[in-house]
């Protein structure tokens, strides 16, 4: 099973996941997000890691395109989009990015976004609150890649890792602040995950 640290807002923190094992860093560029960096900070930042993290964009975009700009710019591997059709992450795709589409907990909602996501990304409630929920609602048969999000910490990872899924998501879960991430909190989440 992958680990996906999200929120990453600071060079410290992404060299700390990856030290501690992180497979993939999720930078947020959303408007208004706590958690959100510039395209330039995410560039700056993945240029001193090592090719074996993951680098993935978290946004919000109008269009395909603008998520291919985004990423350039950004000089990600992957972009997990919120909003986009099937037919924008093909094109996303297609221009050379890993594609995670992020849904609800609702097979009907995932199923359109089975053929054209790299991966799907199950959450339930609003991205980064923490909010928990019932992990086993996950319709796990909907991709072969399924990550799944939200209220995870190291205390409750194990029931998401009871489902098998191909990754697990945390961001506020292994905080001490709004994007600063806690040493102590990320190494016992990666040695549940890894366990």
């Amino acid at each position: 099973m992958k680990v996906k640290i999200c929120g990453i807002t600071n060079l410290s923190d992404a060299a700390m996941c990856e030290e501690l094992g992180a497979d993939m860093l999720g930078f947020v560029h959303v408007d208004g997000r706590a958690r959100s960096v510039s395209s330039e900070t995410i560039s700056e930042i993945g240029s001193c890691l090592g090719q074996n993290l993951t680098k993935i964009l978290v946004c919000y975009p109008q269009s395909a395109s603008h998520a291919i700009d985004l990423g350039r710019r950004s000089d990600v591997d992957a972009i997990q989009s919120h909003t986009l059709s099937p037919e924008d992450l093909v094109d996303i795709r297609d221009a050379g990015f890993m594609v995670i589409r992020a849904v609800k907990t609702d097979r009907s909602t995932a199923l359109p976004f089975s053929e054209a996501a790299d991966a799907l990304l199950f959450e339930n409630g609003i991205p980064g609150s923490g909010s928990a929920y019932d992990y086993s609602s996950v319709p796990m048969d909907c991709h072969p890649r399924t990550i799944i999000a939200g209220g995870l910490k190291p205390s409750n990872v194990h029931l998401a890792k009871a489902m098998n899924p191909y990754a697990v998501d945390v961001s506020s879960g292994v905080e001490r602040s709004i994007g600063v991430k806690d040493r102590g909190l990320l190494s016992e989440f990666i040695r549940r995950c890894r366990e």
